[in-house]
């Protein structure tokens, strides 16, 4: 009995997921959004999930022989949840090896995102390095993004919990544990993440888009880490400019991998963040690389700086 419980469960958390990405398709190479997630307090649809259905929209016009290898994104304005976004996808080349799509997202006639997305077809090299993934703890050991949320809100002054913002990630189609640091006041952060439910009888392309989709969560806001607990320093805004991915290996969406962030650069009123993704068992699958508008006021205007390299210490929660 449990074990068709959790098969439901399953099939109900599968069929969510798949919504997240779902497009219709209207017309020759042009696809419509079926669901748009705006969070609370956001001035606009979530970001990723314009990412993953953009991918969704490119890869429905190659062959199975191709599979994403790199996407480029640029967020151009803010999308609404009121209103379908219609994605239009322009084949640039299609070569024996690679092939580019340009897709242009629209909402009310106006373009609000452009991505160009490049596919390669497999093959084999003798020639290969990666960084090593940190040492962290499992995500079963570790709490849920949404009682992570809890706990810093009991900590921080005996803040009022916002039950209405932890319910909102509780429902998302994607899990993540975040791994505590020790290095607190650094422009780094790591997360385990994977997406609800069984993916596995999904392609390839629904795999890559659903991680498109959470490679935007907690990317940017890694640049804000240094002045989260620093006196005299007030963030004002926080915007995804662009977004790029470049995929590595093939992976499981609905298997947990880890998130590793990094910001190695603010100024100027715009902040970088680059990001490494880990499956379970070390391989590095996919690298992410993320600018925003930073905007805020401090006590100074001396620039903060840390060493190139940073090694991500995990702490007691």
């Amino acid at each position: 009995m449990a074990s068709e419980v959790k098969a439901e469960e399953d099939t109900n958390l599968t069929t969510f997921n798949e919504r997240t990405l779902e497009l219709e398709e209207i017309g020759p190479d042009t696809f419509l959004s079926v669901d748009l997630w705006q969070p609370r307090g956001n001035r606009g649809v979530f970001g990723g999930q314009v990412v993953g259905q953009a991918l969704s929209a490119a890869g429905k016009t190659v062959d199975s022989p191709f599979r994403c290898n790199s996407l480029h994104c640029y967020f151009l304005a803010a999308g609404k949840n009121s209103d379908q976004i219609a994605y239009e996808v322009r084949r640039i080349r299609q070569g024996k090896s690679y092939c580019t799509r340009l897709v242009v997202a629209k909402q009310n006639g106006r373009v609000i995102f452009i991505a160009t997305v490049s596919f390669q077809r497999c093959e084999a090299s003798t020639l290969r390095h990666q960084y090593v993934m940190p040492k962290v703890p499992a995500p079963e050991t570790l709490i849920s993004r949404e009682e992570y949320l809890r706990r810093q809100g009991q900590r921080i002054n005996n803040a009022e919990i916002d039950e209405a913002k932890i319910a909102e990630y509780g429902a998302l189609p994607v899990e993540s544990r975040i791994v505590p640091q020790k290095s607190d006041g650094l422009p780094v952060n790591a997360i385990w993440m994977r997406a609800k439910g069984d993916m596995s009888g999904l392609g390839h392309m629904h795999h890559q888009s659903m991680l498109a989709y959470a490679s935007d969560f907690a990317l940017i806001g890694t640049s804000t880490r240094p002045y989260q607990k620093k006196d005299g320093y007030d963030m004002e805004m926080l915007v995804s400019l662009d977004h790029t991915i470049w995929f590595h290996e093939p992976f499981r969406a609905d298997e947990w991998l880890l998130y590793v962030m990094e910001s190695p650069r603010a100024a100027g009123g715009r902040a970088l963040a680059t990001g490494r993704i880990y499956s379970r068992d070390g391989v590095l699958v996919a690298s992410t690389a993320q600018e925003g508008v930073l905007r805020g006021k401090g006590p100074t205007a001396q620039t903060l700086q840390f060493a190139s390299s940073v090694t991500h210490t995990p702490a007691k929660l």
